[in-house]
């Protein structure tokens, strides 16, 4: 069975988002998709993927035709972007070019995985992901929207992405050169993406906070960080 644990999830679950593509060249390496941007994606993540995950399932109550369709989503989705991964490595323009690619196929399987769900279901998934990401979530352009943010904390919410997905690139850079271990640069890409979330959440007005925990709805029962029987998936996982 598919099982995530709550910290896991929001480690891994930004992970794949802000470090789209690195391309080995000559001139280094390259993280495409670091600059600034205006707005976020309204889904930080693979909708697909995430709908993939037991609990996730269970409390969206999905029948058996639903979890066929996305399961089919899902390995689709997974194939196509390791093989546009595989093309960016080749040098920093197939990168640039990878990056965008992605970007585009994980808003069109995004769309799909969405339509198999009911409006009901789409709206308890909401939930699910602001439970899930907390503030990470923010640099979405429609809960920005829905919270009233002014241009002044989007810019604030804009910059402390900025940062973070340079600290990203940063552990990836040194786990990739072997200076950092695969499971230091997990525990590190954990701390950052749980004090970015903090920041952003920081940029609130306490209004806003009150109306971000009600829109959050009831929550979602996942297995403790504890459980043996638990084991980690990302919503990027295979990329």
């Amino acid at each position: 069975m598919k099982y995530l644990t709550p910290l896991a999830f929001v480690l891994l679950a930004l992970t794949g988002c802000s470090t789209a593509v690195q391309s080995q060249s000559g001139t280094g390496t390259l993280m495409a998709g670091s600059g600034v941007t205006t707005g976020g994606d309204d889904h930080p993540g693979s909708v697909a993927v995430l709908l993939g995950l037991d609990p996730v399932r269970q409390d969206l109550k999905l029948s058996s035709l639903q979890c066929t369709l996305l399961d089919s989503l899902r390995a689709q989705y997974k194939s196509r972007s390791k093989q546009i991964i595989a093309i960016g490595m080749a040098d920093e323009d197939a990168g640039i070019r990878a990056n965008w690619d992605l970007k585009s196929l994980s808003k069109q399987f995004n769309q799909r995985a969405l339509n198999v769900l009911s409006s009901s279901q789409q709206d308890r998934l909401r939930q699910i992901e602001r439970q899930m990401l907390g503030g990470n979530l923010l640099t979405s352009p429609s809960e920005q929207q829905l919270l009233g943010l002014s241009a002044q904390q989007q810019q604030q919410l804009a910059s402390i992405s900025q940062s973070s997905k340079a600290q990203v690139a940063s552990l990836n850079t040194q786990s990739a050169s072997g200076k950092l271990s695969p499971f230091w640069a997990d525990i590190k890409r954990h701390q950052l993406q749980s004090s970015t979330s903090n920041q952003m959440l920081s940029v609130l007005t306490a209004k806003q906070k009150k109306h971000w925990l009600v829109l959050s709805g009831q929550k979602m029962g996942l297995p403790k960080f504890s459980d043996p029987n638990a084991r980690t998936q990302s919503i990027f996982e295979g990329y």
